[in-house]
């Protein structure tokens, strides 16, 4: 439809391994007609602020959002945070239990990597992590600037993807743990991009769990997947969600708004959001302004 408005509910900045900053983010978005947007950095929601400020200069909606690692058996399982409260105490706990782990686990890749006769330091890589939050794509920036590879895909295939000769696993809790995290600061929690390796039980017992949706349009998942994924939250009575995974151009493209939903869909996240939030003279008020908790 010409009149649907749309909304990309799954973006990374430089608050985590993004390259545009939330500003440039919001701004981007405003380009190719979007409503609203979801910030959804890893493991940090320090980029929400600077998210909401440009969005009443561009007129943008801002969804505060996570994306939380956690780990199932063998298996990387990340659960989409929306509408929590950031001054939760163990959410807080949390946010910085992963912001000390992550910098751990750059320092043993820098080490890892020294070992290998690769010469880095971890002030380097820190340079690269403007906002103060280190991942990867930082090393591998690294690794590019200095010659050892020529680009970013073979940073990660040669020394710091899964499996390489460098790599290091991170900081993780069950899906459950992240589920209950969010549940407790009173947030709407989401599986991210569930795959074919996810089966229908696994999501079951998620939504047992406290879930309340999964994500049903992401690059990785094509129309059959999301077809089904879609029936699956019919039948389990959850919401659906979803949007670009944008990490701001390191593939050569800003993929804001490619992958999209209906506002409908983010309306009834936020009738939720509502229930949970709003107190009844809140409700006559017209609602609660969540962006006055990320200031």
């Amino acid at each position: 439809m010409a009149n649907e408005a749309w909304v990309d509910l799954h973006i990374h900045t430089n608050f985590s391994d993004g390259l545009l900053t939330p500003a440039q983010a919001v701004e981007y978005a405003s380009k190719v007609d979007l409503k609203a947007i979801g910030i959804t950095d890893h493991d940090t929601i320090d980029g929400i602020p600077e998210a909401f400020e440009a969005g009443k200069r561009f007129g943008i909606e801002i969804v505060p959002g996570v994306e939380l690692s956690s780990k199932y058996e063998d298996r990387d399982i990340h659960i989409l945070g929306y509408y929590f409260d950031p001054e939760n105490s163990r959410l807080q706990h949390y946010l910085e239990c992963f912001r000390k782990e992550r910098y751990r686990r750059a320092v043993k890749m820098v080490q890892n990597l020294n070992k290998l006769g690769v010469r880095m330091t971890i002030e380097e890589v820190e340079k690269r992590a403007t906002t103060g939050n280190i991942g990867r794509p930082h090393l591998a920036e690294v690794l590019m600037e200095k010659g050892y590879v020529e680009t970013f895909q073979e940073a990660f295939y040669r020394y710091i993807g899964y499996g390489s000769k460098a790599y290091e696993e991170k900081y993780k809790i069950t899906p459950q743990e992240a589920i209950v995290l969010i549940s407790e600061a009173r947030g709407i929690s989401l599986l991210a991009h569930p795959g074919y390796g996810i089966s229908n039980e696994f999501i079951y017992n998620l939504v047992k769990s406290g879930l309340d949706g999964i994500e049903i349009v992401h690059p990785k998942l094509d129309d059959s997947r999301t077809q089904h994924l879609q029936k699956i939250a019919r039948e389990y009575g959850i919401l659906v969600a979803g949007g670009s995974d944008c990490h701001g151009g390191r593939n050569g493209t800003i993929d804001i708004g490619k992958y999209k939903i209906p506002y409908a869909m983010l309306e009834e996240m936020k009738s939720i959001f509502r229930m949970r939030w709003h107190t009844e003279s809140e409700r006559k008020d017209g609602g609660y302004d969540i962006s006055k908790r990320f200031n």
